[in-house]
């Protein structure tokens, strides 16, 4: 370890010395007229732009650009059809919205506060390249306010004309995913710990939430990022960095402890002197000179002593190795920082956000820790979903109107019944529709046909959850083998998910927690592997959907009516789409994945079609 990094100065500090600004404007609250104002969120930068809507705390519609355009990430486009959509459910114009909310703060990058922190961090490690100065620099261009009402009122004229622009609520990044967590999981007090690549100053904040008030209790700031230290593995291992992270958590299941890469691992992420908290060593990641990767450094390359793998080359047991050191140094740094909140405070709930968050082995070993009660993470604790989480913060800080509890994520585009039959019509194909959609499906399923289940309103976030769904009997792991060579198309590595009956949790696990959104994994028991191996991760682990009758009644009564044929209460569930593009938005763009894969049926609302060789 260079002697530079073994006592961090500045890296941390504790017992909420944040100033003011960085926990939102004070709540003002306000009478509610007879139509209560309407918030929107908008997040557009690296990658994923997305629009929220919000009115009376109530979350009405969430949309990603990359869904209505079928460009994947949609990386530096505004979302302007997600505006488009959003503005449509929730009836309003844009110049008839309260305010738009976007997860910045926006104040520090234009009052010299973010300038005078860059300036400190560049003193403080005189390695800084000057890419990194550059990127310093654009984000004081960009993330000021003057700078984000021009950007945002020029993209808003070009769509809806001089019309009077709404006025943009700043938050402050971090601040934006812990209320947008703690507020919309079902905890009144707890831990939350937000950990993404940087938002602002910050990598990863440790708050209280208690109530209506979020606190922070320890901070670290940039350069000690294990966002950005998992995306230069990403890449390191012949992935896409903020889009490969979730293949990396996969194969990492396959790796083995290996002391040589773990130790080399944590010559980059290393304890903090007070043994609590970690500290980065940047000269491996961005400070120095980069000749494969602008995410790692030459430095990392000498370090791990091989060259890094390209995109098209064989995965080795060494790569599974070292995902295993890279995933197993990212949950200790975060497992230290939980078990010093929880011991702090008292309080044993956790919530968990940033993009990180959407790491399942991070979030899962969090679950199992003895002094831990329960866990929410964040199903939309991505960049991309915090545009729900600004869109919640303006509507709470301006009226009071507290985010109710998130129950699901049906929140984009839906398709009534007689556009979908007109569109079949005009495809010239062959349909029917049952008179019991479930039960008819549910037996193709048993006869292991491979189904695209197309339904309501698209879900938010990465993980399909019974709307825009592939769907497979879990009972035969050829069943998993199949989906992945004709339909999916991707690495052998990647797990296949349970959709599962919540009322049978109790049967296929010891330890669980509610679990609606396939962001949490727990340990299978005996019966679930021999009942539904195909969706068994080689670790052990499912990751699984608990699907509620109330909340998803038509996919509930599908898989219902697949346990009374089988007597198996799950079904194999993946995303609705091929390797590298977006999940399906509408019935068209389920037509077309369906003729182009092996999917065999498609149940798209109320009608099912078959392909020609299966009528």
């Amino acid at each position: 370890m260079d002697p530079a990094f073994a006592a961090p100065r500045g890296a941390i500090s504790c017992a909420a010395r944040l100033p003011p600004e960085f926990l939102g404007p004070a709540r003002q609250p306000k009478a509610m007229s007879a139509k209560s104002p309407t918030f929107l969120g908008i997040f557009e930068g690296h990658s994923d732009p997305a629009v929220a809507v919000v009115r009376d705390g109530k979350v009405l519609a969430y949309s990603e650009e990359e869904r209505h355009l079928r460009y994947k990430h949609a990386h530096g486009l505004y979302p302007n059809r997600a505006l488009k959509y959003c503005l449509d459910v929730a009836g309003v114009k844009l110049e008839e919205i309260a305010a738009v909310g976007v997860n910045w703060n926006m104040a520090a990058y234009g009052d010299g506060r973010m300038r005078k922190f860059y300036d400190q961090v560049n003193a403080e490690f005189p390695m800084v390249d000057d890419k990194t100065k550059g990127w310093q620099n654009a984000m004081l261009r960009r993330f000021n306010a003057d700078f984000m009402k021009s950007h945002h009122e020029s993209a808003w004229r070009r769509l809806f004309g001089d019309v009077a622009f709404p006025k943009l609520h700043g938050v402050a990044h971090h601040y934006t995913h812990a209320l947008h967590a703690c507020f919309q999981s079902r905890f009144d007090r707890s831990i939350c710990i937000t950990v993404d690549g940087s938002g602002d100053e910050h990598c990863t904040v440790v708050w209280v939430h208690e109530g209506d008030k979020i606190t922070p209790l320890r901070e670290i700031k940039i350069p000690h990022s294990l966002g950005w230290v998992y995306a230069a593995f990403t890449e390191y291992l012949g992935f896409k960095a903020y889009d490969g992270e979730y293949k990396v958590m996969g194969l990492a299941a396959f790796g083995r402890p290996n002391a040589e890469l773990r130790a080399k691992v944590d010559r980059i992420v290393m304890p903090a002197a007070d043994g609590v908290g970690y500290v980065v060593d940047p000269t491996y990641v961005h400070y120095g000179t980069h000749q494969y990767s602008d995410r790692y450094t030459d430095k990392l390359i000498d370090l791990i002593g091989r060259k890094p793998r390209l995109d098209h080359e064989e995965i080795t047991k060494w790569h599974e190795d070292l995902a295993f050191a890279v995933q197993e140094n990212l949950e200790d740094s975060v497992e230290r920082l939980v078990k010093w909140a929880v011991k702090e405070t008292g309080i044993k709930k956790v919530c968990i956000s940033g993009g990180v968050g959407l790491n399942i082995k991070m979030n899962s070993r969090i679950f199992q820790l003895p002094e831990v009660e329960d866990v929410y993470a964040n199903p939309l604790c991505s960049d991309g979903g915090a545009a729900v989480g600004a869109a919640l913060a303006a509507c709470f800080e301006q009226t009071g109107a507290r985010p109710e509890p998130c129950t699901h994520l049906a929140l984009g585009f839906e398709e009534k019944n007689e556009d979908i039959e007109k569109m079949l019509k005009l495809a010239h194909l062959e349909y029917e529709r049952p008179a019991d959609l479930a039960e008819a499906v549910a037996a193709e399923l048993a006869n292991g046909r491979i189904v695209g289940w197309f339904q309501g309103r698209m879900e938010a976030g990465p993980r399909a959850l019974g709307h825009r769904s592939i769907l497979a009997d879990p009972r035969k792991v050829e069943n998993r083998d199949k989906v992945n060579a004709i339909i999916k198309f991707r690495e052998y590595w990647r797990p296949f998910c349970p959709s599962m009956l919540k009322e049978a949790a109790d049967r296929y696990f010891a330890e669980w927690t509610d679990a609606p959104f396939m962001i949490l994994s727990f340990p299978a028991n005996d019966k679930l592997k021999a009942d539904a191996p195909a969706i068994v991760h080689v670790d052990g682990t499912s990751r699984v959907q608990l699907v509620d009758k109330a909340v998803s009644p038509r996919y509930h009564a599908l898989i219902a009516a697949f346990e009374k044929k089988t007597g198996v209460p799950v079904l194999l569930n993946t995303s609705y789409n091929v390797k590298g593009e977006p999940i399906v938005c509408t019935a068209q763009d389920a037509l077309r994945t369906f003729w182009a894969t092996g999917l065999e049926i498609l149940a798209v609302g109320d009608f099912l079609v078959r392909k020609p060789k299966l009528s």
